[in-house]
């Protein structure tokens, strides 16, 4: 440090600075930060006592409040994920996410990630973590916008289109023709929420007010969040036409009956009302009932209950539990349920449980069971006779049902997680370590977006039996449909370009159920992303209808669906079903990957060459810098050159740095190389006969280098002279070089 370098000032202990005045002060000076917090990339505690002598805790209440905002900032400022939520949100921000419920404190996202067995945010590099906190705080926007939409609604419109294909069954040819479409049917389904009464609603508000000042911060917090009481309601139908028959009388004295058609109604043929509401069992107090023996077996179980008056009044409890057989194993899953759709002395209610566990990664064995329709012993239903009332219906004695299947589904891991079992290197001096973490995340990376799910199940039942199979995954999601990564080019000015948009993939659920009887089920179904909260969907399903085709619409919990059926299931062959399936997805690729591409790579190239054009006027001025600096150091460099000749070490003999064209474009007559020599400034950076440039230095900031070819890719070309024997290397912008080494031998 200089002598015309900042001191950072110390002041009077009585001197009333805000936080942010803090932050500032340490912030406006980078080179004296650097000189206290890490000089050999490590803190340095004493250097920053030194700094700050009357800033001791022990001098009075004022240099005490002050002296905490400076170890505040000094803690922020030397770990690098504070450093980044920090020039995101600023102190507050990094005081709320390392706090209770923040996304890096106690109950945050990192928190839970580490629950579930994803070790890897403490892991993260800072612009990998950098990543993980955007893309978490656009999840938690998204919460928020979905809770302010509490509301749920879907609307489903059938429409019969079933002579859109026809087909011959004498010669086996299948024909479209233009449809005569039609109203078939309809659905309506709405809900909300609404809190729950509670005992505290009841209070008056000093009595409110003297309740939740007896209570702590967390305790606080959990009891505002009480339960919430779903109420929905639907109504499904069919639409129907009805005739009016109207007699005419013409003027010949004849009469004439004509059935005049009369505007669609609404035949409905189920309507649904009904509520739900569930509540995690769960008491902070360590002296509660739920810590007690036997009630302890309560603890962080999910209760949720669903009553519904019409169509028919029926009550449903549902109890979920986690249950650890042995300590250090992955637990149980189990939900219990019941349902009351009848009158007790009639029948017992109808059981349901579902057991799910994991089997090894990413994958969950399950099995659900229905007892259907139990009726009472013989000795306890003549007890009940009298009470019983009507006998049941045949529709209402469901029959029961079992199970079994495997599911296996892609975990959500942000871009740059480890895995659980994965040990990250303490340190980045072993790049074959670092490299091969890069490949896990590269390979981590392109998991998530395939997003892979399957689910095999095997379903039995007193009446049928069947396999179900469901497979899903995204496609399309590859690299964006743009020109090569670009070096950026930066000095005081930074002109980077906009992230090219990453296409956005479709993701492809197909379900195919087989019975015994072999008859078969499929359907395939396509959704997209086309906002940032809304998706549209299309699918093509075989159901006992016939050949369904529909779309759909969704954004924050409204939905839309419009199923169109196409072809009646008696016309139902192979041939019908691929050109159903076949000429939609095809219709897709064609505007995908014909249109919607090509002018998203048009329109980047446009602005790359918009950016080049403000960046070469500055590369004459950046280009002096350069040599200016050059001959500052070159009578030092070239004495050192000669020392390391002398002794037979490294002796650079020439390096270039630009931008080469491919050979490809070379044959087409493209313009000749941008470089400029750098043979000076590499020899400069020659120590004890290595040269070593980290692949994480940006190449064009090095002393003597600048940027001759802005936005295009560039590359490091050095020869050099080692023992006496020519070498050569290169390396682009994103890879490192480290000389000498055997490889860049030249033959002789």
């Amino acid at each position: 440090m200089n002598n015309n370098s900042k001191q950072i000032p110390v002041g009077d202990a009585d001197t009333d600075n805000n936080e942010a005045e803090t932050y500032s002060l340490l912030m406006s000076y980078p080179e004296e930060l650097d000189s206290l917090c890490r000089p050999w990339s490590s803190p340095r505690p004493s250097a920053y006592r030194r700094r700050n002598p009357l800033r001791l805790p022990d001098a009075h209440d004022a240099a005490k409040q002050q002296f905490e905002r400076i170890r505040e900032a000094y803690d922020t400022l030397i770990d690098p994920k504070k450093r980044v939520v920090y020039d995101l949100l600023g102190a507050e921000g990094v005081r709320r996410e390392w706090g209770v419920h923040g996304a890096m404190g106690r109950g945050g996202e990192a928190e839970r990630q580490e629950k579930q067995g994803q070790v890897g945010v403490k892991t993260m590099k800072p612009e990998e973590f950098r990543r993980w906190f955007l893309e978490s705080m656009k999840n938690r926007e998204r919460a928020v916008l979905n809770s302010l939409v509490r509301s749920k609604g879907s609307l489903i419109v059938g429409v019969d289109a079933r002579d859109m294909i026809s087909v011959n069954e004498r010669e086996g040819e299948v024909y479209l023709e233009i449809p005569s479409a039609k109203l078939s049917s309809f659905a309506v389904r709405y809900s909300f929420v609404t809190p729950f009464p509670t005992l505290r609603t009841g209070m008056g508000e000093d009595e409110r007010e003297g309740a939740e000042s007896e209570v702590g911060e967390e305790e606080e917090q959990k009891a505002s969040q009480s339960p919430e009481l779903e109420i929905y309601a639907g109504v499904a139908g069919g639409f129907q036409r009805l005739f009016n028959k109207v007699e005419l009388e013409w003027e010949d004295g004849e009469t004439e009956l004509r059935e005049v058609p009369l505007p669609l109604i609404l035949s409905t043929q189920n309507v649904t009302l009904g509520a739900s509401t569930s509540r995690v069992l769960s008491d902070p107090n360590p002296k509660g009932i739920l810590k007690r023996w036997p009630f302890s077996l309560f603890q962080d179980t999910l209760v949720s209950v669903e009553a519904t008056a019409l169509p028919s009044t029926t009550v449903q409890a549902n109890v979920a539990k986690s249950i650890v057989v042995t300590p250090g194993t992955r637990p149980f899953n189990v939900i219990l349920g019941t349902i009351f759709n009848r009158s007790i002395f009639q029948a017992p209610p109808m059981l349901n449980l579902q057991v799910t566990k994991g089997i090894g990664q990413k994958k969950t064995a399950f099995c659900s069971w229905s007892s259907g329709f139990i009726g009472w012993p013989s000795f306890i239903e003549t007890l009940l006779l009298p009470f019983a009332g009507d006998s049941l219906s045949l529709e209402d004695q469901a029959i029961s049902q079992l199970q079994v299947g495997i599911a296996s589904q892609l975990a959500k891991l942000a871009p740059g997680l480890a895995d659980e079992d994965e040990d990250m290197p303490e340190s980045a001096e072993d790049d074959e370590e670092e490299d091969e973490f890069e490949m896990l995340r590269a390979k981590k990376r392109e998991e998530q977006k395939a997003a892979e799910a399957w689910h095999v199940a095997i379903s039995a039942s007193p009446a049928t039996a069947g396999i179900i199979f469901k497979y899903s995954r995204n496609i399309f999601s590859g690299k964006p449909a743009t020109d090569a990564a670009l070096s950026q080019w930066s000095s005081e000015k930074h002109y980077s370009l906009p992230p090219a948009n990453e296409p956005r993939s479709v993701r492809l659920e197909i379900t195919s159920t087989v019975d015994m009887n072999l008859s078969l089920r499929w359907s395939v179904h396509g959704s997209r992303q086309v906002s940032e909260l809304t998706r549209v969907g299309f699918g093509v399903s075989l159901q006992p209808q016939g050949l369904i085709m529909s779309l759909s619409w969704a954004r924050l919990g409204q939905r839309i669906r419009l199923p169109i059926a196409i072809c009646p299931i008696d016309s139902v062959n192979a041939d019908s079903a691929t050109l159903a399936v076949l000429l939609p997805w095809l219709t897709y690729c064609a505007v995908e990957f014909g249109f919607i591409r090509p002018r998203e790579r048009r329109n980047r190239r446009k602005l790359i060459a918009k950016r080049q054009k403000k960046l070469r006027k500055l590369v004459p001025q950046k280009r002096l810098e350069s040599t200016q600096a050059i001959e500052l150091m070159a009578d030092q460099v070239r004495r050192r050159q000669d020392k390391e000749y002398s002794r037979g070490g490294l002796v650079i003999t020439k390096a270039e740095y630009g931008h080469y064209p491919s050979k490809r474009n070379a044959d087409k007559g493209a313009k000749e190389p941008e470089v400029t020599d750098v043979t000076i400034p590499v020899a400069a950076l020659v120590d004890h006969g290595q040269l070593i440039i980290s692949k994480k230095t940006a190449k064009f900031q090095i002393l003597g280098f600048h940027d001759p070819a802005p936005l295009l890719p560039k590359t490091l070309k050095i020869w050099y002279q080692y023992h006496g024997k020519e070498h050569y290397a290169e390396a682009t912008d994103a890879e490192g070089v480290t000389c000498p080494m055997r490889s860049h031998l030249l033959a002789a």
